[in-house]
């Protein structure tokens, strides 16, 4: 029986892959019809689930290796190989995992949305947010470095939760970090301080 860590290891750092791997072996290799790609995604996740993972530093990146040697392994065992497949093969690259201008941007830009999120909250709560989350500080340690309880920090960091997960829900929805969302932040940094 496959134990809860590994099925969540690969439900978070595999699973979300599966797309960019079907999309990736569709593109370059158009011999591939697609049962054969899904045969080969199923041995992928047999691999997967009897692999090392404690020595697997990006999930990404093994699993696109790990299709690579199926691949390879598939042309070795296989008698007939059409041609075309031989140099799609060859030809296989793997997906670097360095951030493309795109992906850098929209980083950037995600970045920025924290940061008026964050600049947006109650002072109380913004501290407690800022000193777990970028200074890796835990609850006790947040109590004693704000001299509070550590009740009142969970009170903090909930309301600094709810704000981050409602500035994103209202930039997405009205493509900026304006409108009601200052007019309440304003309100409330005034009652909470």
């Amino acid at each position: 029986m496959i134990d809860r860590t590994r099925r969540k290891w690969v439900a978070t750092q595999i699973l979300p892959h599966e797309a960019e791997v079907r999309g990736w072996l569709r593109r370059h290799l158009h011999s591939l019809r697609s049962h054969d790609i899904d045969d080969l995604i199923q041995e992928t996740y047999a691999r997967l689930l009897a692999a090392d993972i404690a020595s697997v530093a990006n999930g990404r990146s093994y699993v696109f290796s790990v299709v690579r040697h199926l691949l390879h392994r598939q042309l070795r065992r296989a008698r007939i190989v059409p041609m075309e497949r031989l140099g799609e093969i060859d030809a296989l690259r793997l997906p670097s995992d360095e951030l493309s201008p795109e992906r850098k941007v929209s980083a950037r830009q995600e970045l920025e949305r924290l940061e008026r999120i964050v600049y947006a909250m109650p002072t109380q709560a913004r501290r407690a947010f800022q000193l777990q989350k970028f200074h890796g500080l835990t609850q006790r340690q947040i109590a004693e470095e704000m001299h509070i309880s550590e009740k009142t920090v969970e009170k903090h960091l909930a309301v600094a939760l709810s704000r981050v997960l409602a500035g994103f829900v209202e930039e997405t929805s009205t493509g900026s970090a304006g409108g009601r969302q200052s007019e309440v932040s304003a309100h409330d940094q005034r009652s909470t301080d």
